[in-house]
């Protein structure tokens, strides 16, 4: 017997009402099996399929689960965004929305803010206690990796792993003409990653084409093989790098990416990186918009 389940998509962290980056969304997808969600994650073939259903612990709001074409990954920024979005426009988040929710996911309990700016919701995810890994010094390697000149890396600005919940390698790049040369070579950005112990590469310069941006940024994720229009979650850990290493001497920041031109679909991704003892928390935020809605039907998937 045929089961249905509605579904949406939602491009998160759209500008000016258009680009973003999609992700599907199912609300209260009640007892789907592992392998039924992982089959139509694979079939959507979007960047993440997200699942959620209403949490029956107390203090969490909701369970999410998150899967691209390929596993289940613990977290994610943009399909958070773009979960928040749907359940708004479900009318799941009930009458009058809360400043906050408390979302379970296989990354551990994360929070997740909602606020209203100019008529649009505005989601912000607060990301984990940012871990600082290693400088890599080898220059030359990471430059051939990329596919640009050595003299393309800025020089004043390591290159460095940092984990914000999935590990991302931090590349910084003198100018905008160097960052759109980057290239996209999966493999050898595979090993690299798999040697250092991150699963992405975040490349940034500040330079932007938009001079209401502080900095434009792109996502090379060697684990699909593609280059993700908005990476909230590689967008926070930029902003991680820069309060570290940029910023050195500020309580906080709060910076402006654009991402996704080169894959045309520009995106603004908000960035906010605070210092909070001795360690430094993040949150990523953004908007999005509905821009399919329709019935899955299951049927020996």
């Amino acid at each position: 017997m045929n089961e249905t389940k509605k579904f949406c998509v939602i491009n998160s962290f759209t500008y000016n009402g258009r680009g973003g980056n999609a992700a599907a969304i199912f609300c209260n997808q009640g007892e789907l099996e592992d392998s039924i969600m992982q089959n139509i994650a694979r079939q959507l073939n979007l960047v993440e399929t997200v699942y959620i259903t209403e949490s029956d612990e107390e203090r969490i709001d909701f369970d999410i689960r998150y899967f691209t074409p390929e596993n289940e990954v613990g977290i994610a920024g943009h399909p958070t965004v773009a979960a928040f979005i749907a359940l708004a426009k479900e009318g799941a988040l009930g009458a009058i929305i809360k400043d906050k929710y408390l979302i379970k996911t296989k990354d551990g309990i994360k929070e997740v803010s909602i606020e209203e700016r100019n008529n649009d919701i505005v989601v912000k995810l607060k990301q984990q206690v940012v871990e600082f890994g290693p400088i890599i010094q080898e220059k030359c390697k990471i430059a051939e990796i990329l596919g640009i000149d050595n003299n393309d890396i800025m020089n004043d600005l390591p290159i460095q792993c940092i984990n914000t919940g999935l590990g991302h390698l931090v590349v910084p790049i003198k100018s905008l003409e160097g960052l759109m040369k980057v290239k996209r070579n999966i493999n050898q950005l595979k090993n690299l990653c798999n040697l250092i112990g991150v699963r992405e590469a975040q490349v940034f310069c500040f330079e932007t084409k938009d001079d209401t941006f502080d900095i434009h940024t792109r996502n090379i994720c060697p684990r699909e093989g593609i280059e993700d229009a908005a990476c909230g979650i590689g967008n926070a850990a930029v902003g991680a790098y820069l309060l570290n290493n940029h910023y050195s001497d500020r309580k906080m920041i709060s910076i402006k990416a654009e991402q996704g031109y080169i894959v045309k679909a520009p995106c603004e991704i908000d960035i906010y990186a605070y210092r909070e003892q001795n360690d430094i928390v993040v949150q990523i935020g953004g908007t999005g918009k509905v821009i399919i809605q329709g019935d899955f039907i299951i049927s020996n998937i």
